[in-house]
């Protein structure tokens, strides 16, 4: 059984890249699988992969999760685009020897899917984003957009400091406030949509929290001006197999709709709860055993 496979605690590896920087990453599921790299959400870092351990390992998925500048060990690097941040995984591809492979990645990490299915398309299997991060740039991406998820963009692109303070400090303040909130069977109750989902198991809830614990204020000031500014690359014509997985109360969902329809081999799926939906068991299995079948194809 698919619970019976342990989560890990793997080792940082790093790499200096040719202009000096550190890139660091962890990797989960099998070493000598398929492989498939992982794009965590802003603020976080490369642990977040290991929610996907137990889906990667079934699946024959060597599921390598990097930390992007200025999360964990590897060196902000300020004033670029989402799209350079394929430089990087080049040289990483190249030390590892990989040439073709798969990815997903949830929130901003699904901006990173569309940039490396973009700007990597002739050695990319397919990708999953996950809840992608809006490009707020974007006029259609504003008009199909809540009034919540604009008042949360706004913050983003104008008062981006607060915006980090607030989310340094949002474990403890989740953690409390589900502990603290009065629970009625088979209710609906919108605190399932803060942290772990209702049903996860809870070794892959403490990993999920770990990665919350862990986010940082410049770590999340680097995501947030790469989320804002334009990406550096053409979001509605990626000529690879992508699928698109949202919460059904993600306020990302209607804008990736809007992708789905437009490129030219994408579909959509929703998943139960919201934007922390995405760690639940059934959410994993379906987002995984989409990956795996890139390599299918």
């Amino acid at each position: 059984m698919m619970q019976a496979i342990p989560l890990i605690d793997p080792p940082v590896q790093s790499m200096t890249l040719a202009d000096g920087r550190h890139l660091e990453w962890r990797e989960y599921g099998r070493p000598d699988g398929r492989p498939v790299l992982y794009f965590h959400g802003g603020g976080g870092c490369s642990i977040e992969g290991g929610i996907f351990h137990r889906e990667a390992a079934g699946q024959n998925i060597r599921l390598i999760a990097t930390s992007r500048p200025g999360a964990g060990g590897s060196t902000v690097c300020p004033g670029r685009p989402a799209a350079a941040y394929t430089d990087d995984l080049e040289e990483l591809l190249a030390t590892l020897g990989i040439d073709t492979f798969a990815c997903f990645g949830e929130s901003n990490g699904g901006m990173m899917t569309l940039a490396v299915t973009a700007t990597m398309h002739s050695r990319v299997l397919g990708g999953v984003p996950i809840n992608p991060t809006l490009p707020w740039y974007d006029p259609l991406a504003r008009s199909v957009a809540s009034r919540g998820a604009a008042i949360g963009y706004r913050m983003m692109t104008y008062l981006p400091r607060v915006v980090a303070r607030l989310a340094a400090n949002s474990a403890d303040r989740i953690r409390r406030q589900k502990a603290e909130t009065p629970r009625r069977e088979g209710e609906y109750n919108r605190v399932d949509l803060l942290g772990p989902p209702p049903g996860i198991e809870a070794d892959v809830a403490e990993v999920q929290w770990r990665t919350m614990d862990r986010t940082d204020s410049k770590a999340l000031l680097a995501e947030l001006a790469w989320a804002t500014a334009d990406w550096g690359f053409d979001y509605y014509a990626i000529p690879v197999p992508l699928d698109f997985f949202c919460g059904v109360y993600d306020a990302q969902a209607p804008f990736a709709l809007v992708l789905a329809d437009r490129n030219p081999d994408a579909r959509f799926h929703y998943f139960a709860f919201g934007h922390n939906g995405f760690s639940h068991p059934d959410a994993r299995r379906r987002i995984v055993a989409t990956v795996a079948g890139y390599f299918d194809r």
